[in-house]
């Protein structure tokens, strides 16, 4: 799996929305984490999981890994 290789003009739509990445495709989409992971459990694929920032937002991640 590519981590964060999908391009924003791909993600752009999904704004607000939790979506399910791999591939470079967005497999899943919802605007709750539980439709999107059902979706994902059915799909039986791994797939990265978050919820895409509104254009005027600004996140920032941090991680212990």
């Amino acid at each position: 799996m590519s981590r964060g290789r999908i391009r924003w003009d791909k993600l752009k739509k999904y704004s607000g929305s939790w979506v399910a990445v791999a591939d470079e495709k967005v497999l899943a989409s919802g605007k709750s984490l539980k439709d999107v992971m059902e979706t994902v459990e059915s799909i039986g694929k791994k797939t990265e999981v978050f919820q895409v920032p509104e254009e005027e937002e600004v996140y920032v991640l941090a991680s212990d890994l």
